[in-house]
């Protein structure tokens, strides 16, 4: 397996089999070094501990589980909603419930735009308006978070809370609504300059497409995607409370504001942005934040393994049975782009043969006013059928002038033209 291709790819739907499970192993293998890592920072024997309290407090991991469930259903709204806003791309009940239910875990979208750009494009999406709605995805996914953790630590500076500590609360308190408001007047002011645009500028015009699409989702979205925002938040929230059970089944109880900041400090990437599904990432910065945030070290560590195992594997084998209906998608959105090429190209060659002002259907020229069909001069008003000038008015057939008002069959000017036999003419009557 080449690792460049996979990673220029940006999914895991082509992969064979023994390739994905490489790659499902390699993700154990990561989150259980970055776990058994910091369990040597914080001591073995402290999270040994911690882990002896899980069999007394296990329920709360049946409101983990549930909590995923809850997640998705939120994630599916607010994909619907980013899909089909401003005429996008129509996919039917099935393929929307098969494309999030890939998308949700994570794992089989490899650094997050992969995914989501094959299922806009399979359902005949262009490139770059396919690129400008997973941008628009991933805005409306931070924006909710930015949003969520701007309104804890402003509950925390109003209660004067020094955990967590001013360099996590002051940032989420200052940046994410003044951030938000020039994103989105920089968005409506400079989008359409460079929307046509190739390069770097180009990249800037799809992002800030991006950002009027979650303008329009925030300010504007219209009752037919009225739950794309909403299902986001829920999504979040959902996804919150499953990190909560997490640490209540090790018996932590954090401040709520607290709990959020901390989280949303250590959410560096999403499952769904992360490569996959952020395996080894999240498992060792969120303890960490977590721990700065007000939690025990040995409880962080212990909660967040178990809320990564869970987020992580109880999604995979649904995610895994999406992928024959994810490949029938794309095979059949391919052969569907071949079909109409073919049938452009074989428009176009027709075009090109068929009989026009200069040519018959199979090439040669035309009947027209100056030639037979076999390229030889018609016979009209100035030649005959082998070419040869014709009788007329002006000319005999071996091109002599005829006689006419102005001249004899010889060319010697009438009796009208003032000579007659080389003589000068007379007058019509006596002198």
């Amino acid at each position: 397996m080449r690792f460049g291709e996979l990673w220029r790819s940006g999914h895991l739907l082509d992969r064979r089999r023994r390739e994905i499970g490489f790659l499902i192993g390699l993700s154990a293998v990561l989150e259980l070094a970055a776990g058994v890592g910091l369990a040597y920072v914080a001591g073995f024997a402290a999270v040994q501990h911690v882990l002896g309290g899980l069999l007394e407090h296990w329920p709360w991991l049946l409101g983990l589980a549930g909590s995923l469930v809850v997640s998705f259903v939120g994630y599916y709204f607010a994909y619907d909603g980013i899909f089909n806003l401003e005429h996008g791309p129509r996919l039917t009940a099935r393929q929307m419930r098969v494309v999030v239910t890939a998308g949700f875990g994570g794992f089989l979208s490899h650094g997050g735009a992969g995914l989501d750009a094959h299922a806009l494009t399979s359902a005949g999406c262009q490139k770059r308006e396919a690129s400008v709605r997973v941008w628009g995805l991933s805005g409306l996914e931070q924006g909710v978070l930015s949003l969520a953790a701007c309104v804890a630590a402003i509950v925390l500076l109003v209660a004067g809370r020094s955990v967590p500590p001013l360099n996590f609360t002051l940032p989420w308190a200052v940046i994410p609504v003044p951030g938000f408001l020039l994103a989105f007047w920089l968005a409506e002011r400079y989008r359409g300059r460079l929307c046509d645009r190739s390069g770097a500028p180009g990249k800037l015009g799809i992002f800030l497409h991006s950002i009027h699409l979650v303008r329009r989702l925030f300010l504007d979205p219209g009752r037919r995607h009225a739950g794309a925002v909403p299902g986001m938040a829920l999504f979040w929230a959902a996804d919150f409370f499953a990190a909560w059970c997490a640490l209540a089944a090790f018996d932590l109880r954090m401040s709520v504001a607290g709990f959020i900041v901390g989280v949303a400090t250590g959410m560096i990437f999403t499952r769904r942005a992360a490569p996959l599904a952020g395996a080894g990432i999240l498992a060792l910065v969120l303890p960490v934040t977590l721990w700065v945030s007000g939690a025990p070290l040995a409880i962080a560590i212990s909660g967040i393994f178990v809320y990564r195992i869970l987020s992580l594997w109880l999604p995979l084998p649904f995610a895994l049975a999406s992928l024959p209906e994810l490949r029938q998608l794309g095979a059949r959105a391919v052969g569907g782009r071949a079909v109409s090429k073919l049938v452009a190209d074989g428009s176009k060659a027709a075009d090109d043969r068929t009989a026009d002002a200069g040519s018959t259907a199979d090439g040669r020229p035309a009947a027209d006013a100056g030639s037979t069909a076999d390229n030889r001069p018609t016979v009209d008003a100035g030649s005959t059928a082998d070419g040869r000038p014709t009788v007329d008015a002006g000319s005999t057939a071996d091109g002599r002038r005829t006689a006419d008002a102005g001249s004899t069959a010889d060319g010697r000017r009438t009796a009208g033209g003032r000579r007659i036999a080389g003589k000068p003419a007379t007058a019509a009557g006596p002198r």
